[in-house]
């Protein structure tokens, strides 16, 4: 990072054009792929933003979701028209991107990959569900349709590239304690069901937590069934003081 954008970061100076990545006019090693000075431009505004939300209110997620997916717009816009190779991003361009993001968009190298993996991920499920990208494809366009697809943050569009549900707590708990299977990319890089089942437990601890699951099922009916009982036989003694009420009441009345 630049010494005015580490400035700007540690809040030294306003944002102003000193504070701006540096204007790339020819991010390119190659003929034909380009990274534009708005988009980058762009993703370093929505980064400060989202600093800036979180500096506030940690908690101030909407906001800051909002301000990442716009950056995710430009960032699969600028890759949008790229022909992918086995479903990922050819190596030269993946080098120039990445370092637009760290060099000039200021950002940092975990969230460079991350942007970097997400986006091609994008470009694959959009042309999935939408058969056709345009040619123009704008970044609100893209955020608009990624919307579409119930996404509408990183941690979404991260799930939704890697193939993964969305899963309940039990199911992430069977999962440990029996196992799943692996996951490999196909031919155009989607995540997909790998050949290999990856045991959690061993065959002889599997053993023992069914035992242990059948004793503690067998406590808790235990205990609710006994339960049950005080509450009906609580019940039980509540009727039969107010029977008892009603009958001494006629009798007095008699």
């Amino acid at each position: 990072m630049s010494a005015a954008l580490r400035g700007c970061s540690r809040g030294i100076m306003p944002i102003t054009e000193t504070c701006q990545p540096k204007r790339m006019n020819q991010m390119t090693n190659s003929k034909t792929f380009t990274v534009s000075d708005t988009a980058i431009n762009n993703v370093y505004s929505a980064e400060q933003e989202i600093a800036s939300l979180k500096g506030v209110n940690k908690d101030n997620n909407v906001a800051a979701n909002s301000a990442k997916m716009s950056a995710y717009g430009e960032v699969i816009a600028a890759i949008a028209q790229v022909k992918l190779v086995k479903g990922n991003l050819p190596r030269a361009n993946s080098k120039i991107l990445k370092s637009a993001l760290v060099e000039q968009a200021g950002v940092k190298e975990a969230t460079a990959k991350r942007y970097l993996e997400n986006s091609v991920g994008a470009v694959r499920l959009l042309k999935d569900h939408f058969a056709e990208i345009p040619t123009q494809y704008t970044p609100d366009a893209i955020v608009k349709d990624l919307a579409t697809l119930e996404i509408d943050s990183e941690n979404k569009l991260a799930k939704a590239v890697k193939g993964e549900p969305d899963k309940s707590k039990a199911q992430r708990l069977a999962e440990q304690v029996v196992g799943k299977f692996s996951s490999k990319k196909d031919d155009k890089g989607n995540r997909v069901q790998g050949d290999v089942f990856k045991d959690g437990l061993t065959d002889e601890e599997l053993d023992e937590f069914e035992n242990a699951m059948r004793e503690l099922k067998a406590a808790r009916t235990a205990y609710r069934n006994s339960e049950a009982a005080k509450a009906a036989e609580a019940e039980a003694a509540e009727e039969n003081v107010a029977v008892d009420s009603t009958v001494a009441e006629f009798t007095e009345a008699a």
